[in-house]
């Protein structure tokens, strides 16, 4: 049987390394046959605004684009419904991925066998 691990990323997008590492961990899980999700919540939904450009303000790449790869890596990206809704964005303002209800993340969490939070 597959083990599954959930990535709750739940810092902003620039200013630590705390994404980027989430990232690099995102990536190598499914490399050991780990089934691997990632959750962007509380300030990390910042990372998929569209109007973002952080190659311009802080000569970073876009980590919100990077995240957006994950089925190249192996895994699946969500983002947590109540924590954009919190930051009075909207669905459109975001780069497109599933949006998960509070309940739903509670099931995941309950089907994960590792938890990892950044």
């Amino acid at each position: 049987m597959e083990k599954k691990a959930t990535i709750i990323v739940t810092k902003p997008p620039y200013g630590t390394a705390i994404m980027a590492e989430a990232f690099r961990t995102a990536m190598g899980l499914p490399a050991v046959n780990i089934e691997t999700r990632v959750v962007l919540e509380g300030d990390a939904v910042f990372a998929l605004l569209k109007s973002a450009k952080p190659k311009e303000a802080l000569n970073l790449g876009n980590m919100g684009e990077a995240f957006l790869m994950g089925e190249e890596y192996g895994f699946s990206l969500f983002s947590h419904q109540p924590s954009i809704e919190a930051r009075d964005l909207k669905q459109e303002e975001l780069m497109e991925c599933k949006a998960l209800s509070e309940d739903e993340l509670q099931i995941m969490l309950r089907e994960s066998d590792s938890i990892l939070r950044f």
